[in-house]
Order: C-alpha cells, then sequence, then structure tokens
C-alpha cells in the first residue's frame, strides 16, 4: 500500500499559528521572600561578675624568735597542727637563767638590808642634831646614804625583773591561736644569736584575698576610704561598696561556699603599675583556705535592664559591632551595638539602646538569629519569631528552663 504525503496549504499553516499564538506568554514570578529567624533581645535586671586574679593572706602571721640565748631543751608541738593561744612551744635550758634570778635576789636583798642600816642611822643622827651632839654635815651625809641605799634597792629590783623575765623567755609560748609550721631549729642547737627564727604561726580565720585594682576600676571603692569627716571611710553604710557579697573561685575552678567584703583599700596607687591594692575579708572557720592559694575574686555588680543578645549575633567590621534586624517594613537593616565584657554561657550583653547616637537596640526590635550568610541590608525577608516557634513546639508539660549559668567576665 502505498502511502501519499501531502504538504499542507498555507492557510492551515497560518491558522495553525495564530491559534498557538493566542496562548498566555511565560512570565518571571520572584521568589517568596526567604524566612529568616528573628528574636527580640531580652531585657532584665541581671547581676554580673568582674573577676580578678589574687592570692590568699593569712589574716595574722607571727614569727616565733627565740628572745634569750642558750641550748634548745625541747619542742613541744607536732610540725603543721593548730595550736592554741599561750601554748607551749619551745624550752630552752633554764639553768644559768634560774642562777641569774637568785643572784638577782640576793642583790635585793642585801639592797634592802643597807637600806635599813641607811635609813635608821639617819633618824639617829637627825634626833641627836636637835641637842647639838652632831653636826648639820653629819645630818646631810646619813641623809644622802639613805637616798643612795633607796636607789640601790630601786636598781636590784629592776635586775630582779630582768632576771625573771629572762627566765620566763626559756618557755616559748603561742602568742595566738593558728596553724603552727615546723620547727626551723631541731633540739640541742644554740638559739637566741641574731634573734633565732624558730617557727612561724599564722591565723587564717578569717582570711585576706589580695588583689591589684586598676585606677578605673577601683574609683567606686575610693570614694569610701577613710578621710577627716568620717575616720572610719564608708565602711558599715548601705550604699557602701565595701559590703558587697564578694564570691571566690579555687584554682580548681570550685567555688568557695563563703561570701566575702572588701576591708582595705591602699592609700596609693602603685604609678609604674597603674594599680592600687586592695584586701578582701572572708571567713574561713573549717580552714578550707590556706594561706598563699591562688585564687580568683568575684565581684558582683547589679544592671538594671540588661539587654541580652545571642553572641553568635554580633558581627564586627571596619565600621565596628553590629546587628542585622528585621524593620517593621520586614527588610533587614544594620544596628550599631556595643557590647561589654559580660556574658551569660551563649548570651551577651550590649550597652542599652542610645537615642541620641541611634545605636543599641529596643525591647521590640527583631535580631536575625538564623541564615546571617544570606540576610544583607535592604533584603525583604520573612522574619520568623524564635520564640513564638519554641512555644508551639513545647510539650504539653510546659516550655523548657532558660539558661542559668553563671555570668562571667568576656576574654
Amino acid at each position: 500500500m502505498k502511502l501519499i504525503m501531502m504538504r499542507p496549504s498555507f492557510p492551515v499553516l497560518l491558522l495553525a499559528t495564530l491559534v498557538i499564538g493566542c496562548g498566555k506568554k511565560n512570565q518571571f514570578v520572584p521568589p517568596p521572600p526567604p524566612e529568616i529567624e528573628v528574636k527580640a533581645p531580652l531585657v532584665e535586671d541581671t547581676t554580673v561578675f568582674t573577676e580578678i586574679s589574687g592570692r590568699t593572706e593569712a589574716s595574722a602571721r607571727v614569727q616565733i624568735q627565740a628572745r634569750v640565748k642558750g641550748f634548745l631543751k625541747s619542742i613541744e608541738f607536732e610540725k603543721g597542727q593548730f595550736v592554741t593561744e599561750g601554748q607551749l612551744l619551745f624550752t630552752i635550758e633554764p639553768e644559768q637563767f634560774e642562777a641569774g634570778v637568785r643572784t638577782a635576789t640576793g642583790n635585793l636583798d642585801k639592797a634592802k638590808a643597807d637600806l635599813e642600816i641607811a635609813a635608821t642611822n639617819f633618824k639617829r643622827r637627825k634626833q641627836a642634831a636637835g641637842s647639838g651632839a652632831v653636826s648639820e654635815l653629819d645630818v646631810l651625809s646619813a641623809e644622802a646614804d639613805k637616798k643612795a641605799a633607796e636607789a640601790a634597792v630601786s636598781i636590784a629590783e629592776a635586775a630582779l625583773m630582768d632576771a625573771k623575765r629572762d627566765l620566763s623567755y626559756t618557755k616559748i609560748h603561742a602568742p595566738m591561736a593558728g596553724r603552727i609550721s615546723d620547727s626551723r631549729v631541731d633540739q640541742g642547737n644554740l638559739v637566741g644569736v641574731d634573734a633565732t627564727l624558730l617557727t612561724t604561726i599564722v591565723s587564717v580565720k578569717p582570711i585576706y584575698v589580695n588583689v591589684e585594682f586598676s585606677e578605673r576600676a577601683a574609683l567606686p571603692y575610693l570614694e569610701d576610704m577613710p578621710n577627716e569627716a568620717n575616720p572610719t571611710g564608708g565602711r558599715g553604710t548601705d550604699g557602701d561598696a565595701s559590703r558587697k557579697e564578694l564570691q571566690l573561685v579555687l584554682s580548681n575552678g570550685d567555688a568557695y561556699n563563703e561570701t566575702g567584703r572588701f576591708d582595705f583599700v591602699d592609700n596609693t596607687i602603685n604609678t609604674d603599675s597603674g594599680t592600687i591594692r586592695v584586701k578582701a575579708l572572708f571567713p574561713n572557720d573549717k580552714g578550707r583556705l590556706a594561706d598563699g592559694l591562688f585564687v580568683r575574686l568575684r565581684i558582683p555588680e547589679a544592671i538594671k535592664g540588661a539587654v541580652k543578645i545571642p553572641a553568635n549575633v554580633i558581627q564586627r567590621d571596619l565600621g565596628g559591632s553590629f546587628v542585622l534586624l528585621v524593620n517593621e517594613e520586614n527588610k533587614v537593616v544594620r544596628r550599631t551595638v556595643t557590647p561589654t565584657q559580660f556574658s551569660i554561657g551563649s548570651v551577651k550583653i550590649i550597652e542599652p539602646y542610645d537615642g541620641n547616637t541611634k545605636t543599641g537596640i529596643q525591647p521590640h526590635e527583631r535580631i536575625v538569629v538564623s541564615n546571617l550568610q544570606r540576610a544583607r541590608e535592604g533584603l525583604v525577608v520573612t522574619p520568623v519569631d524564635v520564640a513564638a516557634k519554641a512555644t508551639d513546639a513545647a510539650s504539653p508539660d510546659g516550655p523548657g528552663t532558660e539558661d542559668s549559668s553563671e555570668v562571667a567576665p568576656a576574654e
């Protein structure tokens, strides 16, 4: 069977072209605005902490020295133990000092006897002078002998006191309660030469923490320094900076379970370092803190209306630190911010909104918290509130708890 191909005529082609041309033309449809997660800043009163490194120092320290020369007879304590005030620590051979006391006692007895003779002689010559039996010169001579005997008694009494005091120094007692070191001298050695150091006692109940403040950080505390109008300074007043409840972090990262307060601010600033010496006082009844420990002092500071934002949304370029916001027209805009040194976990505290410079973030504004690489100034977006999204996804048991990690200064 033979197929016959027929060429379409011109009218047919024209009709087909017209039919096709009457269809709807293709138009470019822009994609919908990208979804961008946003979140309002959290504004609330917050307590933040500044950390300063320091070392603990005993509140009292005594160096036990031999005050008389002699051979060490005994050591009456265990090294490192806690000793009480008045406890016997050392004894020095007392024989030579006991002999000194006996000698001084005998000299005093002799001086008293000489005084009795001189007093009797003066009394009799004075009576005889009334009848003319002795001259006035004899009376004056007897009176001078009596005064000399009285002086000799005073000298003998002082010598006896010295001898007894030296004898008492042969028994060395603890002048205060505290933790004692080991003995620096062994039994049988000669001590008392050039004020021999025997041991040391430190009291760590309470205990100091020594820190160095910069001039700027020290200014609030200088206001409480003693002056003519207030010799004791601002201590004891409700607004006193020294009454802040200070915290302590040990070298292993553990927090000390007692709070302290500032007790001393030095009267001069070190011009070489630009710092001032400050002491904080902490209770240490259980003796957990020892003298000389490296610690970090945490100083609380209450910030009213602290503005908190996620730390990862803060960007920086040559113009400074900034964040991206979504305005009322759903456009991305740039806003300059000033971060503080304080953070709470992944949250950063920034300076509050300044209406004059138009920096900072207001509580109702929306911060871009996702797709930061895609977001750019002027881009129209579809904002998705992270807080509302989290509420919708929350379980019936209630919303999750907010991060409550401790506030610490930024690096």
